[in-house]
């Protein structure tokens, strides 16, 4: 059975921004291969939500477990946090991406 897949809004910015710095640069094989390993992830992601690496998060002081998927682009990997709801009616929530390197995700606006 596959589950529907939602994206928050904070997902939703934080990937556009990726997708817009990369194609500003010219790197467009680049976010071709982001784009396929995301609808990848959005076909497969289902199947991992029992292996999936995962960590314990509280929002709105209520405990969740979040699970993490790695998108592979060949010259950088991104970093995609998502929730998966008890309830198997309820949609796949993706939270958050970052790029694979760094150490923390972002969860506010970044003043520029």
């Amino acid at each position: 059975m596959t589950r529907e897949v939602v994206a928050t809004p904070l997902f939703a910015r934080r990937l556009k921004e990726f997708l817009d710095e990369y194609a500003e640069l010219g790197a467009v094989r680049f976010v071709e291969r982001l784009q396929q390993s995301y609808r990848s992830m959005v076909e497969n992601i289902s199947a991992f939500d029992e292996i999936a690496p995962a960590r314990r998060r509280s929002i709105q002081g209520k405990k969740i477990t979040v699970r993490e998927y790695v998108l592979d682009a060949s010259a950088r990997n991104f970093l995609v946090l998502y929730w998966v709801p008890p309830d198997p009616a309820e949609p796949i929530l993706l939270l958050n991406i970052r790029i694979g390197g760094k150490n923390r995700f972002c969860w506010k606006e970044e003043p520029y």
